[in-house]
């Protein structure tokens, strides 16, 4: 990163709020969770045609058909890939929960990736520290993103670069790598 461009370019903010507004969509499919309750219409629809949770929209058949017209967008490459990794990431750590997904769908084998006493209730203790350490993750990647712009401000540069090289630091060595 040239440290004389903006840290924050709108390319960049489109693909934040891509993803960020994208992970939640795969749960359209329940009229229950967040999403299903505000396009209601959409998931009271799917689940008066049969489409049942963790189906269609979990699996790898959709994020393909998903795909297709992102292609088509006219917007910069990091918003539209921005945008499929955000929903692809719902189906991706489902299958870390008790119930799993039909990745595979319409074959009804439902991938689970740990065994009902290690996998993750939903709204459970164990999933706010997994979203917990999740988001302490995705600071950490922002820190080291924004670090070489944040000696550049002018004033509070110096400060501001410290306090982001100190919640890196707050890793382990191999974590810090990544980043730096």
């Amino acid at each position: 990163m040239h440290v004389h461009q903006p840290v924050l370019t709108w390319p960049t903010a489109a693909a934040l709020l891509g993803a960020y507004f994208a992970g939640p969509i795969a749960d359209v499919d329940q009229p229950q969770s967040y999403v299903g309750q505000r396009v209601w219409p959409l998931a009271v629809l799917l689940s008066v045609v049969g489409m049942r949770h963790r189906r269609l929209t979990h699996s790898l058949l959709f994020l393909a058909t998903l795909w297709a017209p992102l292609r088509f967008l006219p917007v910069p490459d990091v918003v539209r890939w921005a945008v499929w990794i955000g929903y692809a990431s719902h189906p991706a750590i489902d299958p870390l929960n008790e119930e799993g997904v039909e990745l595979l769908w319409p074959w009804r084998f439902r991938v689970k990736l740990l065994p009902n006493p290690l996998a993750i209730p939903v709204e459970s203790f164990r999933e706010t520290v997994l979203r917990r350490v999740m988001a302490a993750f995705s600071a950490l990647l922002f820190a080291g993103y924004v670090r070489p712009a944040l000696r550049q401000v002018p004033f509070a540069g110096p400060a501001l670069a410290a306090a982001s090289d100190g919640l890196i630091r707050l890793f382990p060595a191999s974590i810090q790598a990544l980043i730096r």
